[in-house]
């Protein structure tokens, strides 16, 4: 993959893949990890009442925290701009990673048990918007010598299709059964929110002084590293509940049928 590069105003590059292709290809297998964990904590919400919200809080946090906020901070680990110091706000990044987590839960506890065109879209807009969302956040959080504009056009389709993609991903799991099924589902919803990312990122126009003051902030590496070992290793929590999970549908085909003698007389 050829390096994607864009100019600034002030003479400035903007380099989308500085550490190289392999960045992209990385985000996208963190979003297919989160999404893997987070689809396998929604099929257990479905089959339990008592636990419902406990599993589709883990998905919240295996969907929304890690495949859609860390697998897309991770992109901006390729991002530099040439002549001027690159610094991030935290209070940003945090807020981005909140709204991912919530949109997510609030989007599949409007999902519902079973399918419903119209619970699915509301589920999908809540999801895809708070996609959008966070992608903004993430972006406002880029400081440089100088300013740093959002292309309208390019942002209002970068959530128009992070709607598509969440919508798509929903639909696909809910309509769609058997692995392979799965398998694809998990797959296209890694791309597509790389692909959401992107479009935000191409999205961004930078006017750079290399004569001003350095941005104040943090250097983003110093977070997202922190954050990707806590994330990955907080996944550790749902992969064991699923895998230590009971099976309700195998134990309901062999519970042994209900005694006519024990029945309740009428």
């Amino acid at each position: 993959m050829a390096e994607l590069q864009l100019l600034a105003s002030g003479g400035a590059e903007v380099d989308l893949f500085v550490l190289g292709p392999w960045i992209a290809g990385l985000s996208v297998a963190i979003s297919v990890l989160g999404a893997v964990v987070g689809f396998a904590c929604i099929v257990h919400s479905v089959r339990s009442a008592r636990f419902r919200l406990v599993w589709l809080t883990a998905a919240a946090v295996s969907i929304g925290g890690i495949g859609i906020w860390l697998a897309t901070s991770v992109t901006l680990l390729g991002l530099d701009v040439s002549s001027t110091v690159l610094r991030y706000d935290l209070a940003y990044q945090i807020a981005a990673l909140v709204v991912a987590f919530a949109t997510v839960l609030i989007g599949l506890l409007l999902l519902g048990r079973t399918f419903r065109l119209p619970l699915l879209l509301a589920g999908g807009l809540v999801m895809g918007l708070g996609t959008a969302t966070t992608l903004y956040l993430s972006l406002g959080s880029i400081s440089v010598q100088g300013k740093v504009d959002i292309a309208p056009w390019l942002a209002a389709l970068a959530a128009v299709v992070a709607v598509l993609v969440c919508a798509g991903a929903l639909w696909s799991f809910q309509a769609l059964r058997g692995r392979p099924a799965r398998a694809a589902t998990t797959l296209l919803f890694g791309l597509g929110i790389a692909g959401v990312y992107y479009l935000g990122l191409s999205a961004l126009e930078f006017e750079v002084d290399p004569t001003a003051t350095a941005p104040e902030g943090m250097e983003l590496f110093d977070f997202v590293f922190p954050m990707f070992v806590i994330g990955l290793l907080s996944l550790t929590i749902p992969i064991s509940a699923v895998l230590i999970a009971p099976d309700r549908r195998a134990l309901a085909a062999t519970a042994p049928a209900p005694r006519p003698d024990l029945e309740p007389a009428h």
